[in-house]
């Protein structure tokens, strides 16, 4: 019996460590293929002014959402969606921030 305990316990750790692997992976993944696209397009919501990287979360023929990160300042999550082969910006949303109360949650590279 505690035996299969272990055993149960250890299957759901496992498979949440396979969940959370592999949702970082296809961002890593997804980052290295578009990432470039995004570079500066944190500039069209004319509140960020600097970014020390960027994660994209996800991404499709006509939407994506990007995580932008300034270490020191705050992350934001800016939602793009593609008009006349161009992203737009949708919506934004700061998911915490040093300065404000933004508290938000944010899982690393959950989609």
């Amino acid at each position: 019996m505690k035996k299969t305990l272990i055993v149960i316990l250890f299957l759901i750790l496992f498979c949440f460590v396979l969940f959370w692997v592999g949702s970082f992976t296809y961002c890593e993944i997804l980052t290295v293929r578009h990432g470039q696209e995004f570079t500066e397009l944190y500039k069209l919501t004319n509140m960020i002014d600097k970014v020390d990287y960027l994660k994209v979360l996800n991404y499709s023929d006509n939407i994506a959402k990007v995580y932008y990160v300034a270490e020191h300042a705050g992350g934001d999550v800016i939602i793009f969606t593609k008009q006349s082969n161009e992203w737009e910006l949708e919506k934004w949303y700061t998911v915490w921030s040093k300065y404000g109360s933004a508290d938000d949650f944010m899982w690393p590279y959950i989609r």
